[in-house]
Formats: C-alpha cells, structure tokens, sequence
C-alpha cells in the first residue's frame, strides 16, 4: 500500500489504475477546483470517454471545490465459494484505488477497482449523522469516435422488456435498465450495471442525456418521492463496467466480486434445484390437492428436488398436507405469497414462523415492481427474516440482481426478466431473438427466473430451441413451465431430468447478441451444451476441446429434425430425435439448426471396461 499526497488546488490532478494484467486502464482527473472526470482504456481501445463523477446531497454538492487529500492503492486477492451460480468456485485478483477527498468540510472517499474483466467505482462518505442524497452525478460516456452497437432495455420498475437493438442516437432522453450492453469495436463490449445494492440507498438505473444518447447517467427509480435518507458513514452501491470480449462477459462474476461475504455462518440447508409448476399449464390449479400432488409425483420421478405451489394457495389449500406428503416423496415445497403480504415485520415473523413450522423450503415472493429505497428495505428484511427461519427466497416481479446472492445466498434468483410467463398472455410472448440476446445481458449478472422449457404453446420457436433453454438459462431454482402431460412423454424427458441447477464452470462457445449462442456447462464431470439461433438457422460447429484430453465422452444429442415453420405453432410430440455417439477433446460435432432453431447436448464420460 503507498499513499500519493495530492498537489496544490491550483494545479491539475492526474491519477492511473490498471487491472493485474495490465490491459485496463482508468484514468482520473480534475482540473484545479473543477469536477472529477474519470476514462477507461483497454489496450488501445477507448471503452469511456471522459465520464463525470458526483453526488448531490441535502448538505454539500460533491461536483466543485474538491479538494484531493490522497491516493492509496492497494492489491486485492481473494477466493470463495457460491452455492449457486454460473461457477460455484471464484477467485480473482484486483488493484484498487482509493481517492481521499474534501469539499466544504465533508470527507468522501471514491474507491475503484480494476479486474481482468472490468472495473468498478463507489462512493464512502465519512462522518456520522442524516444525509439525503437528492442526485447522483455519475455518468457513463460512450466513445465519440466510432460506431456502437447497444442493446438496451427501456426502463420498466419489473424489467420485463426486451433488450433492443439500438444505435447511440435512438437513446436519447429516455431511461434503460441496468445491465446496458455496447459493442464498440470487433470483439470489444462493455456491459454497464450496478452491484451491491440495498435498502441503505435503493437501485438505480439509466438516463440517456437529450442531446446525445452516449451520455449516459445514474438516475433513482422513478417512484423514488423524496430525497434518498441515509446515515453516516455511506457506501454507495457499486458502479459496475463488465469489459472484455463475448466469452468474458458471460463467464463474469464481477457483481459478486463487489459483494459482501456470506452473512450466514451455515448454509447447509440451502440447495439449488429443479420444480415441478403448476401454474403455468393450469393457473388456477394452485388450490388444488390433487393436483399439487400430481405435481410432486411427477417432481420425485423425474429427480427434480422441489414442486412450487404459486398465489392462490393460501385460504384453499392445506399446504401442511402437501408438505408433509412431498417430504415423503423427497421433494420440498415453496409457497408463493405476494411482498406486501411480508411488508411489515409483524407479518414476515408470523407467516414466515408459520411456513417454516410447517416444514415448506422457500418462498416465492412476487410484486415488488420498484426500484426505490423503501421497497429496497423490504427485500432486505425478507432476505433476513428468511434466514432466520431458514427458507430460501425467489424474488420475483422484481429489480435485477447486484450478485448479492454472495451475500445472501439463501436467495437464490430472481425474475427481472420477460420470460416464459409471457407465453400465456400474448400472442407471442419472448421470440427467438430476445432468447439469444438474454445470456449476453439479464443473465450475466445473476440467476435468472425466466421458467423456460415451453412445448404446448405458441411460442415462435422450435421444440429443440425450448429443450436447449434448460442448459442456456442459469437460475438457481429452475421452474420448468409446461403440463406434467407434455413432459412425460416428451424425447427431452431424460435431458430434464438431468440438468443440475448449479455449475462448476460456464463457457461461450460462440454467440451475437439477438443473433445466436452456443454455452458449455460444466457440473462435475459432465458437460451440458446448448446452442440456439434466430431467424435464417445456421450450422453450428462445437469443437469439444474442452473436455478432458485422453478421455472418451457418451455424447446424447437431442435435435430437431423437421423444418420449423411445419411444427413451430402445433401441441404435438415435437420433432427431436435423441441419438447418441462416442466422442472425445479432439472431436467437433457440427449440426445444422432450423430457423429459430437448437440444439442440447450431455456428455458424459465413458468408463473403461478392464
């Protein structure tokens, strides 16, 4: 660690931070009693132009008459565990800038961080006492020397939008949700979003400037009334930048790098897994015994470890029935139940006291539909009265996620998302471009409650394509969303019956935005592979170089054998023929994929027979 006193506040201020490979670069600056300005490099590429830094509160404005008092850096290195997530083991190295500052007195602090795969700034406000935060100045400033690709979602307090193709131009003077991502030249993206959110200041999201849509700034959720109150000493939530090519962004763990370590001591009664849904095929089956039942029979056999019983249970159904039957079959139960039914610490302590009592796994919570900071507060006393009572959390009809599942990791994902749900209520619902966009934006930065795998339905895509979402959507409870009918007799069955809900390893084999994808998941030894296209189908070539050399692989592949347009709409065994080979690290299996088409693949390594 080393300390740089500043120089007079007459003169210029300059300060660098790279990541621990050298390719990142952030460069600080003020002119003398003027604003901070920070950019970032990598390599020779410009990722920010000179982008404001600022905060505007109810006492001082952080914005003029800074006074820089130091700088210190510092090496970060560090290692955890996740029990859900895209990677379970993470490491990572960073270097880390802290800027110590004054203006009228007021102490804050900016910290950056630089990783391999991105940086990260915040705010630290010193002292002890109220403050109100009426604004932040923190801005993103796209280059000015290029064209640029951005997939955007326009701002929706649930974040069930699409994530739509946009030039800089489209975006001015209208607000998106975090994440944003840019392609600014070749393989070279930036995934803007936030990490480290909570009820001590509430999420945020983007603002395009009205004159030109590459000035990007923070903005408070919209519902968001008053001033945001807090108390001294403050951190800020982390302002996140994810950089690097395709494949380093969708193996990117950098919002739960900026998270606090877990706050539970033990987590051994917290488990990823896959559910039975009622819901979705039957919406007013929730009440319904017999019914749930069915449900967690067809959970047990197909090894699926919960069944989830959605809003209309309560005041119908005996859920402590239920519960004890499907603990019987070795398969939990999650109750559904609206936010504002927990809204108030009387309530979460007497239902949550209730349901645990009664032996349910989790809970569903759905409605939020805020980004401000008294909603913010209730997540986070449910997140902990839940612990308490030792019951895993989904949250959904909710904000994105900011990795706090490190943190919390009973909590084990969220919608923020327009999923599968959609099917039911439009005409078309998630085409196959939003499909191939997801993996490169929402489901970056957290496990993702889109309830994939739809066969009955119209859905614009293909059999094969929906059967590849079980491996392509990461959610650390997978609800899978069609009829047990459907399911049964389906040629994907035994694929669904063996996605895990957790990974060892997450890898892009190839993919574009909106375009096509093609991910690699690891869970032990065993490898699943999922590609999916949009319109035009393609040939998909997936070099198995990342199996283990030397070692032969059953191969089960599940494809899809007629033309699209011939099955996309009917409620009919879909057209996939499962067919299975022997191969190895040296192989490629090339596949041609129908229009709006794909294709899973399980591999499995061979024993010897000796």
């Amino acid at each position: 660690m080393d300390h740089e006193l500043s120089q007079s506040l007459s003169a210029p201020f300059h300060a660098q931070l790279h990541s621990p490979d050298g390719n990142l670069q952030i460069t600080l600056e003020q002119e003398p009693n003027g604003p901070l300005f920070y950019t970032v490099m990598n390599n020779r590429y410009r990722v920010l132009e000179r982008s404001p830094l600022g905060l505007i509160t109810d006492q001082y404005k952080f914005q003029q008459g800074i006074r820089i008092q130091g700088v210190e850096h510092n090496t970060i290195t560090e290692r955890y565990e996740l029990v859900t997530g895209k990677q379970k083991s993470q490491s990572y190295e960073a270097n880390e800038l802290v800027l110590s500052t004054s203006v009228e007195n007021h102490q804050v602090r900016i910290r950056f961080r630089a990783f391999h795969d991105g940086v990260a700034y915040r705010y630290e406000l010193q002292g002890e006492g109220d403050i109100r935060f009426e604004n932040e100045l923190s801005g993103f400033h796209l280059p000015e020397d290029r064209m640029l690709n951005v997939w955007a979602q326009p701002f929706m307090r649930c974040y069930e939008r699409t994530y739509d193709h946009a030039m800089p131009d489209h975006l001015r003077g209208r607000h998106f949700g975090f994440p944003l991502l840019v392609q600014s030249a070749g393989d070279h993206w930036l995934l803007l979003t936030e990490a480290a959110v909570d009820g001590g200041y509430g999420a945020s999201h983007l603002e395009a400037d009205e004159q030109d849509g590459r000035k990007l700034r923070i903005a408070y959720a919209p519902d968001q009334e008053t001033p945001i109150a807090a108390k001294l000493p403050l951190s800020t939530p982390w302002r996140v930048m994810i950089i690097g090519s395709l494949g380093d962004l969708v193996s990117s763990s950098l919002t739960t790098h900026l998270c606090p370590p877990p706050v539970l001591e033990d987590t051994s009664w917290i488990s990823p897994g896959r559910a039975a849904w009622s819901w979705y095929a039957e919406g007013d089956s929730c009440g319904d015994m017999d019914i749930q039942r069915q449900h967690v029979d067809f959970a047990a056999e197909m090894g699926w470890e919960y069944s989830v019983v959605d809003g209309g249970w309560e005041g119908v159904l005996d859920a402590p029935q239920l519960i004890r039957y499907a603990k019987s079959r070795g398969v939990g139960i999650w109750l559904w139940t609206h936010y504002k039914g927990l809204n108030t610490e009387e309530l979460r302590e007497e239902k949550l006291r209730l349901w645990a009592s009664w032996g349910a796994v989790g809970i569903k919570v759905d409605f939020f539909d805020s980004d401000n900071q008294e909603t913010l507060q209730v997540y986070d006393a449910i997140a902990e009265s839940a612990a308490r009572h030792r019951l895993m959390v989904n949250f959904h009809g909710s904000t994105k996620p900011s990795g706090e599942h490190r943190t919390w990791p009973h909590v084990m994902t969220r919608e923020g998302v327009y999923g599968a749900e959609y099917y039911r209520a439009q005409s078309e619902g998630p085409n196959a471009v939003h499909l191939c966009t997801l993996p490169f934006t929402r489901n970056v930065i957290g496990s993702m409650d889109f309830t994939p795998v739809t066969f009955s339905r119209r859905t614009n895509t293909t059999q094969g394509l929906q059967l590849a979402l079980a491996i392509l959507f990461e959610s650390g409870i997978q609800h899978y969303a069609d009829a047990i009918s459907v399911f049964a007799d389906h040629p994907g069955k035994p694929l669904l019956a063996a996605v895990p809900a957790v990974w060892d390893e997450t890898r892009l084999l190839e993919g574009y935005p909106g375009r096509f994808v093609t991910i690699a998941r690891r869970s032990g030894a065993e490898w699943f592979v999922a590609s999916i296209c949009a319109a035009g189908g393609r040939d998909v070539h997936i070099p198995l170089d990342f199996l283990e050399d030397h070692q032969a692989y059953q191969a089960v592949i599940y494809q899809e054998l007629a033309e699209a347009d011939e099955y996309r709409y009917r409620s009919v065994l879909p057209p996939i023929e499962v067919h299975t080979e022997t191969r190895c690290a040296k192989d490629t299996i090339k596949i041609r994929l129908k229009v709006y088409g794909g294709v899973s693949i399980h591999l499995t390594p061979q024993v010897e027979n000796k």
